[in-house]
């Protein structure tokens, strides 16, 4: 005799399964059967809800309905402006005090000269200082 296992209890559920001869003979199963039949309809069943709440919830609803509503577009606007704002005060203060130095044209030049004509890149010149002795 093979016991119904989670997977058949819950087909039956469904309604994908159907009784058969094993649960009038198993009491165990039986007994499984009853309890889900008991939890499937507590949980179903409908909640008991005086009239006088829905009377309550109704007039509720009414009530917002007709009241004026509070205006709050301003105000959802207000923040993303202020930070609209901040950021470009913040870049504009950033760029003023970035300013490049002031170097002539023949500066650059050599500067750019001296570059291109090293053998070695820049980068390089600090890991010289790494194997002196």
């Amino acid at each position: 005799m093979k016991h119904w296992n989670e997977n058949d209890f819950s087909e039956w559920l469904y309604g994908l399964k159907n009784e058969d001869h094993h649960l009038e003979e198993c009491p165990e199963c039986r007994g499984e059967m009853q309890r889900l039949r008991t939890v499937r309809a507590r949980i179903t069943e409908q909640p008991e809800i005086s009239q006088d709440f829905l009377a309550a919830q109704r007039r509720g609803i009414y009530r917002r309905l007709y009241e004026p509503r509070h205006n709050w577009a301003m105000l959802r606007w207000a923040l993303p402006a202020v930070m609209v704002l901040v950021m470009v005060f913040g870049l504009t203060l950033q760029r003023s005090r970035r300013a490049a130095p002031a170097i002539s044209d023949e500066q650059l030049f050599s500067d750019l000269t001296a570059i291109e004509q090293s053998a070695e890149p820049r980068a390089i010149a600090p890991m010289h200082k790494l194997f002196e002795q």
